[in-house]
């Protein structure tokens, strides 16, 4: 395709949701990045990102799609698909070609890894994998529909090519409290479960610090409740220089917001970027450390050590920050038994949250390859690598002999139980909590995780009202420790 002279279009982009427990507080990013795209070259763009909008019902009217169409008319709707939401994107898909005959193009990580899915669906125009910045101007100038999907391989945008996030063409972004930003992509590391490197490369693209400031600045300027921005880097400390010039560069400008990032290397963070950090207004820091035992970490590939990431923990914890670990169950060589030195990891570091993802082997990793050779691989649509606060969850999509599909269940429930991050015990969800609870004890009798449930009961009351006293202790420390870096 070429750029040439083209009329202005009305794109429509949309973001599926999915009905489960789950708060979406940000707007999708990509969406917002392709739209600005679109339009300052003169198309009109409008978001509905439906996971966020779920997040502010009742504070405005949310359509629904068919009056969308009817009232937008969009000459060209694209859709955001991932594996997750896999049977919501069908479902849209099938709502709006009852409703509109404009092109539709399917993108996202599903795209990027299942195309097959949608490769004879005469519904779709134009199936997009990877980073669609570098053609995403051109294919709207020259969509129209197509008898089969056309699919369209990108490459990596350059950093310079990566525009400013356009909140003004997303509808509800008025409500929007966190603002995301992404200072680069790619990842050098090859962290055997990881897929970042099949969408994103292995090559870091660095963007300009300068303008990323700016860009945070005039979002904060023109939506006054943004309260929070988070760093979503694939690395965000990849250069440790440059992160701290960010930090710098940021706590000049003075904005009234907290500061967060979505994932940190234990190895690539230091006491002076800790102390930049809060005094950026940084909250929190999550390690990823994927499986306490040993063996099965080595095996992770990650180029880091337990003994990296516990020594992290400690530096974390001297300065007051809200202290997060993120897990992988069921990795190559994992079982139940190995399981426990991860809960015994988390425990111990006395962490304040914790992710327990489930194994997903992305096509293209190594983990794919180990679960072909070893063990079975199932089917990774709709599947969530988390448990909702309604205890809903799907069959792991991967086990093994050594580590079987009941296994793994248990593991996730174990490690959710004991550590106090299954959050069915709350007061929005107290309507729901005698039907979660029939759920749990049955899930435990099945599992026999009696021993698990008792310390769950038993203590996640308590838990919370300690980390309720020890938040409030937290941010008292950590504004202080903020005053004195200054």
């Amino acid at each position: 395709m070429t750029s040439h002279e083209f009329k202005k279009k009305r794109v429509l982009f949309i973001n599926p949701a999915k009905e489960d427990t789950f708060i979406v507080n940000r707007i999708h990013m990509g969406l917002t990045l392709l739209g600005e795209i679109l339009s300052v070259n003169g198309h009109e763009v409008l978001i509905m990102d439906y996971a966020f909008l779920r997040s502010i019902q009742g504070k405005l009217e949310i359509p629904n799609i068919s009056d969308l169409v009817k009232d937008f008319k969009p000459e060209i709707i694209g859709i955001s698909c991932f594996t997750y939401l896999y049977d919501e994107c069908q479902c849209m898909v099938d709502e709006i070609s009852q409703c509109s005959n404009a092109p539709i193009i399917l993108g996202g990580p599903h795209i990027t890894f299942f195309p097959e899915d949608f490769m004879n669906d005469k519904r779709v125009s134009y199936l997009v994998r990877g980073e669609a910045e570098s053609i995403i101007l051109d294919l709207v100038n020259d969509a129209k529909p197509q008898p089969m999907p056309v699919i369209i391989k990108c490459l990596h945008p350059c950093a310079e090519e990566i525009p400013a996030i356009n909140l003004d063409i997303a509808y509800g972004s008025q409500y929007l409290r966190t603002y995301q930003i992404q200072l680069s992509r790619g990842c050098p590391f090859s962290c055997s479960f990881c897929n970042i490197e099949l969408i994103a490369g292995k090559k870091v693209r660095a963007r300009n610090l300068e303008l990323c400031i700016e860009q945070i600045v005039t979002a904060k300027k023109h939506y006054p409740n943004i309260n929070n921005i988070t760093i979503t880097d694939d690395c965000p400390t990849f250069n440790m220089k440059r992160f701290k010039q960010f930090l710098t560069m940021f706590a000049k400008t003075n904005i009234d917001t907290t500061l967060s990032i979505d994932n940190v290397r234990a190895d690539l963070i230091d006491e002076e970027i800790l102390q930049l950090y809060v005094k950026a207004g940084g909250q929190n820091v999550c390690l990823g450390t994927e499986s306490g035992n040993l063996q099965v970490f080595s095996l992770v590939n990650k180029g880091e050590s337990l003994e990296e990431i516990i020594n992290a923990a400690k530096l974390i914890r001297k300065y007051n920050l809200e202290f997060g670990l993120c897990f992988v169950i069921g990795l190559p060589e994992d079982t139940l038994e190995k399981h426990r030195d991860s809960i015994k990891l988390a425990k111990y570091l006395n962490v304040d949250y914790a992710y327990w993802n489930m194994c997903t082997p992305w096509p293209g990793t190594k983990i794919e390859t180990w679960f072909r050779q070893n063990g079975e691989i199932g089917d990774v649509r709709n599947f969530s690598t988390l448990i909702d606060s309604g205890v809903n969850f799907k069959n792991p999509p991967a086990w093994s002999t050594s580590f079987t599909m009941d296994e793994r269940i248990k593991a996730w429930l174990m490690a959710n139980l004991e550590t106090y991050t299954l959050p069915i015990i709350f007061w929005g969800n107290l309507r729901y909590l005698p039907r979660n609870m029939l759920k749990l004890f049955k899930l435990a009798r099945q599992h026999n995780l009696y021993k698990s449930l008792f310390i769950y009961i038993n203590g996640f009351a308590f838990h919370q009202i300690y980390l309720t006293l020890q938040n409030r202790r937290r941010l008292y420390l950590l504004q202080k420790t903020k005053t004195e870096l200054k």
